[in-house]
Formats: structure tokens, sequence, C-alpha cells
């Protein structure tokens, strides 16, 4: 058996690493649906998993409003390989960090619907980890969990 095969269906998750997840479901039970994710473990394969759940409803009534975009990077068109609208840019709300069990992640990507789609522009990452940094509204001691210290 090749390495390559090997290693097809390994979960590997390093920091700043992209997945779409098919069918996440949000923890509020509002709703299913698919969604990108942005990790922020600091060391491969951390559990809890630390996410991040960019929108890409910038044009929506919520984030038009400045006071809602504290806390928030904004990926503009074509800044992303992995965010790729034509029409609007995608939020990375720091306010939406979640945390997701080991048994969870491995499960959903048991089923194919956790697919790894690679490590975050260094840039966004820089300005994912100045916005976590000057944040106003993340608790001191999650901003030194979030930045790995």
């Amino acid at each position: 058996m090749s390495v390559q095969r090997l290693t097809e269906n390994v979960l590997f998750i390093k920091r700043f690493s992209v997945f779409y997840w098919v069918d996440y479901q949000f923890h509020d039970g509002s709703e299913e649906r698919n969604k990108y994710i942005i990790t922020l473990n600091c060391l491969v394969n951390e559990f809890p998993l630390t996410i991040i759940l960019p929108t890409s409803k910038d044009n929506g009534a919520f984030y038009s409003n400045p006071s809602n975009l504290i806390d928030c990077v904004t990926i503009n068109i074509g800044e992303s390989k992995f965010f790729t609208y034509k029409d609007h840019n995608t939020i990375v709300d720091l306010r939406n960090i979640k945390t997701e069990d080991q048994s969870i992640i491995e499960a959903v990507h048991g089923e194919g619907e956790l697919q790894f789609q690679g490590i975050l522009e260094p840039e966004l990452q820089d300005r994912i980890t100045k916005a976590i940094e000057n944040s106003l509204t993340i608790e001191e001691y999650l901003i030194d969990k979030y930045l790995c210290r």
C-alpha cells in the first residue's frame, strides 16, 4: 500500500487549517448548514478543537452596522483562495469562536463531512492574530488561550 493511501484519511489538524464542514450543527440547535471553519488549536490535533466560523453574510443588516464589526476581520474579495465569493466579503467574527470535542470531529471526518481545504494565507493569519491581541470583547484568559500563550 502506498504512503498516499495510508495518509489519505488521516485527520491532521494544524493551526489555521481551513475545513469545509458539511451539515455543521450550530451549538444553539437553530440550524444545520455547510460551513467553512478556521482552526485555532495551538498543537497539531489538540482537542477540544477551537474553531472560528466565518460568515459570508457581510452584506446583511447586522454587519452593515460598524459597531457590529468590533473584533471582526474582513477578508476582501480575492484575498483568499478559500473564500471566493464574487459579490461579497467574508467576515471572521472573533465573537463566534467555538470548541468541538474530539469525538464529534472524528465522527464527521469519518463520514466525509469534514473536508480539509488547506492552511489559511499567512497575511490573513497575521490579521486574525492581531485582532485577537487587540480584542475589545474577548476575555483576557481566552486571548491568551487563542494566542497559545
